[in-house]
């Protein structure tokens, strides 16, 4: 195994920690710079070519707040039930960032540039369940589930949490509870300070627009970020909403340069691409230099609940500028 760094291998490409890094492979068998290894979660993960197998083992491998790094190698980690529960604070999880050097500031043009693919074919699965403050997840692609299913559900506790450089796809049976990243109403408590940047949402081909969003604060949400997004909806009809924020409590939503789009097939549209009428504070919500195909760039309760800043919405003019909806 070749340790130096070189150009076009990975080894330069982790980030930089003082904490361990512990290898995760997608298979019982996987492949390392042209050798076959075998996982397996009686090893110690502390190499590439002694990767563990399972995503949960290798969480409980990590000590919080120390820099400990989890590499999910390239291929398809799958889950048949469960979720995997993201419980140890300041850790990150990522994938091979294969594409960083041809990326400038936006973020993936789509799924297949992410090589690790994340996915629980259970009903309503949950891929991660982070529950733990100042998280990151960074270079993967989620699939969550049809009927239900999650790429990521954070409790009030991940505060902090950094989401960025991944792609979510949503299936193409349809289901309104079917999220990418959701604070849950459920959760009874506040997160705060979460960024997500760099993000790729798909509504994907087949669909009739029914999923659930992109981003979703369903509970309360203080100082959310959301910036250098992509959301593209590939379904026919009308997908309701691309990020939500539904509480009236929630405050400090901030989204910009994020962009909406929608398939060319002529059917396709996003009612609301930033809805927040549930939200009650003036202010609350402010959106900067965004562009949207939809019938509305924002909808909130009042216009005074969101501050709009050089946004637009397409016309065959070449775009209006965006005033909040009511």
């Amino acid at each position: 195994m070749g340790f130096i760094t070189r150009y076009g291998s990975f080894w330069g490409m982790i980030p930089q920690t003082s904490g361990r890094v512990i290898w995760v492979a997608p298979a019982d068998s996987y492949t390392v710079e042209g050798r076959t290894y075998s996982a397996s979660d009686n090893n110690d993960g502390l190499s590439p070519e002694r990767a563990v197998r399972t995503i949960d083992y290798s969480i409980g491998l990590t000590s919080a707040n120390v820099g400990d790094v989890i590499v999910l190698l390239p291929g398809s980690h799958t889950q048949s039930s469960g979720t995997v529960t993201v419980d140890v604070a300041g850790i990150t999880i990522t994938g091979i960032p294969q594409s960083a050097m041809a990326l400038g500031v936006r973020g993936n043009s789509g799924s297949k540039r992410n090589a690790t693919r994340l996915a629980n074919t259970a009903t309503a699965g949950i891929i991660f369940t982070v529950t733990a403050a100042d998280v990151e997840l960074a270079w993967l692609d989620f699939s969550p589930a049809a009927a239900g299913g999650r790429g990521i559900s954070a409790s009030g506790a991940a505060d902090r949490l950094y989401v960025h450089d991944c792609t979510f796809q949503f299936a193409a049976a349809v289901s309104v509870t079917t999220y990418g990243i959701i604070h849950d109403v459920g959760d009874g408590s506040p997160q705060e300070d979460v960024l997500i940047r760099n993000c790729t949402f798909v509504n994907g081909a087949g669909t009739t627009g029914a999923n659930g969003q992109g981003v979703a604060a369903a509970g309360t949400a203080y100082n959310w970020t959301i910036e250098f997004c992509s959301f593209e909806h590939k379904g026919t009809g009308a997908w309701a909403a691309a990020i939500l924020s539904s509480n009236a409590s929630s405050a400090g939503l901030f989204v910009r340069d994020c962009d909406f789009m929608t398939s060319s097939n002529g059917t396709s549209v996003i009612t609301s691409c930033i809805n927040t009428t549930a939200q009650t504070i003036d202010g609350s919500t402010q959106v900067l230099r965004c562009y949207a195909p939809g019938v509305e760039l924002v909808t909130g309760t009042a216009s005074l609940d969101i501050i709009l800043a050089e946004s637009y919405t397409q016309s065959a003019a070449g775009g209006a500028l965006a005033t909040a909806g009511g």
